[in-house]
């Protein structure tokens, strides 16, 4: 059996960064629209405008916080795995070793 324990591993540190760029470029994203400023709401039309923005806004921030964590627990699953792939490794060598597969 060959696990590369190494690759998962750096598996989880790529996920992790990809994580931290997500979340950077979504502040990015909100500091850009936050320097618009709000939309003005001189009347109904643009008062519904501002609400719909609004919307759009908490349901997009809920989005990449969702995205976000999703990419630790897969970074977590990760290194689950790595660690029974490396016990179950360390199992089938002292099972062969002791003969007790026979």
């Amino acid at each position: 059996m060959e696990i590369r324990k190494t690759v998962l591993e750096g598996a989880v540190t790529d996920v992790g960064e990809v994580a931290i760029e997500v979340r950077a470029a979504f502040d990015e994203l909100l500091a850009a629209v936050s320097a618009v400023g709000s939309l003005p709401q001189n009347d109904d039309i643009s008062a519904m405008i501002s609400a719909a923005c609004a919307a759009i806004h908490e349901i997009a921030a809920e989005s990449v916080e969702s995205a976000v964590t999703a990419l630790g627990e897969h970074g977590e699953g990760l290194v689950s795995m790595a660690a029974a792939y490396e016990a179950a490794e360390q199992d089938s060598i002292l099972a062969i070793r002791s003969g007790t597969w026979a």
